[in-house]
This record gives C-alpha cells, sequence and structure tokens, in this order.
C-alpha cells in the first residue's frame, strides 16, 4: 500500500485497522474499524446517487443507495474527524444554497422594485475538500488508475492530505464552478451526480452535480476548460436576481463562496 492511501487495511487476526492515513503517514491512528460512507450519509440517509464514468458504470449512470454504500477505509478517529469538519460542511452548502433557491422562488412571483437584501455564505474549501474526499472514495473499488499511475485504493498522498486540511493545491488541482451564460440553474434538493473524466484510462476529475448547482473537481495540475462555459474557483458571489413590473433586474439576495486563506 502507498503511503498515501485512503484506506484501512486490517491485521490477519482480525483485531486491528490500521488507517492508512493516520498509521502509515502521521502515526496518530488508532486501530478501531470503521465502516465509511462512500456518499455523506448526513446528506441523504435515505436516497440515492447517481455515478457515471468509472469502469464498472462508464456507458450509463447507476443509481445508488447512500445507505448501502459503506466500506472499511479508514480507522473510526479519522473517519469521525472528516465526519466533523467536511461532511456537515457539505450539507451546510446544501443547506445554504437550498435555503437561496427557496428564496428566490418566493420573490420571483412578486414584481419589487426594490428588495431588502439577505446574504447567504458557504465555505468553498471545505466544499471542495469533499468532493475529494468522495471522489476518492467513489474511485475506491474497482476504478481508475490516478495520473501517477497509482492504483485506485491508493490515491495520491496531495490528496489525501489535502482532503484532511494539511496543505491546499497550489496549482490548478480543485473545484471550479461551472458557469454557463444564459443557462438557467433548478436547484433539487435529493439530486447528486457523479461523472468521472478520464484521460488514456486515467482519472483526471470528475463533474459534480450538487443539488442542481453543476462543479467541476480536477486532479490535473494544467489548467482546466469547459468547452463555452467559465469556471470560476475559491471564493466568490453570485446574485440572485428577480424582475420588476417593468422587467428590470433587482437584486435579491447574495451568496458568498468563501476561501479561507
Amino acid at each position: 500500500m502507498r503511503p498515501g492511501a485512503l484506506q484501512c487495511k486490517r491485521v490477519e487476526n482480525g483485531l486491528k485497522t490500521r488507517c492508512g492515513v493516520g498509521q502509515h503517514v502521521w502515526g496518530d491512528c488508532n486501530d478501531v474499524g470503521s465502516q465509511e460512507h462512500i456518499i455523506s450519509e448526513c446528506l441523504y440517509p435515505d436516497r440515492s446517487v447517481k455515478v457515471q464514468g468509472f469502469p464498472w458504470c462508464r456507458d450509463e449512470p447507476k443509481d445508488l443507495r447512500i445507505e448501502k454504500l459503506t466500506q472499511q477505509i479508514l480507522c473510526k478517529k479519522h473517519n469521525e474527524q472528516l465526519g466533523a469538519e467536511v461532511d456537515w460542511a457539505s450539507k451546510h452548502s446544501r443547506d445554504t444554497l437550498g435555503a437561496a433557491f427557496n428564496l428566490l422562488t418566493v420573490r420571483q412571483k412578486v414584481r419589487s422594485r426594490h428588495w431588502s437584501v439577505k446574504r447567504f455564505e458557504t465555505n468553498m474549501l471545505l466544499l471542495e475538500r469533499w468532493c475529494v474526499k468522495t471522489l476518492i472514495n467513489t474511485n475506491h473499488q474497482g476504478g481508475l488508475k490516478y495520473i501517477d499511475d497509482s492504483e485506485p485504493d491508493s490515491p495520491p498522498s496531495e490528496l489525501v492530505e489535502f482532503v484532511f486540511g494539511r496543505r491546499r493545491f497550489t496549482d490548478y488541482k480543485g473545484l471550479y464552478m461551472v458557469v454557463e451564460k444564459g443557462k438557467q440553474i433548478s436547484m433539487y434538493d435529493d439530486w447528486v451526480q457523479i461523472t468521472a473524466k478520464s484521460q488514456n484510462d486515467r482519472l483526471v476529475g470528475a463533474k459534480f452535480i450538487l443539488w442542481g448547482v453543476p462543479f467541476y473537481l480536477s486532479v490535473l495540475s494544467t489548467q482546466v476548460t469547459w468547452n463555452s462555459a467559465t469556471l470560476m474557483r475559491h471564493g466568490m458571489k453570485h446574485w440572485f436576481q428577480t424582475r420588476d413590473d417593468k422587467g428590470r433586474n433587482v437584486k435579491s439576495h447574495l451568496v458568498t463562496f468563501t476561501y479561507p486563506k
């Protein structure tokens, strides 16, 4: 197993579980095994997620039940650490975007010329860490090799350390929001879709449709392009607008994606 593997390995006697993150990299792993949810259960405890692009679902998406998607990947300590830091942050992003879209639906029914501007905020860095973690987990069994020829169950150390907040990406790797001019986005509270992207049978990223909002996660160090769409990353702001009785745009509320330094 590579030193950076986001994986637990059970000792032959079945009494101990060694976590590829803690025991082999940082030395702070415990010996308690954990059944980690591949897709964070706190998002949808009884829903499904669509997955496509991996060798076992290359040609068409498959619906996978979240509550049944568990693997022994991390020790209990590191699984709980990610649950507290990253999983619940993704739920906060979902709830924040959901509240913003719900407010838009309500305000679009009124032809107001002025709104009391409401402001929402969510953490793009934590959402980015969650997406990297989810891509690693989804690719873990029967997936694609990484661009550096790492096996699916032994991702590059850089990705693992990023998931745990121990390093930052300094190149073009990371999460981008996909913005297509003139295209309207609708919020779907229970919709998550992950489509893996590969080059020469190597995993280079994935498109995430998170609750109707399109994102692209790149694990390549080179610059990313997306047809005619604009890719936005790190800190950004998005205004929601309605139209008044004369058809003019009126700013309603603002969502800020923070990216702490």
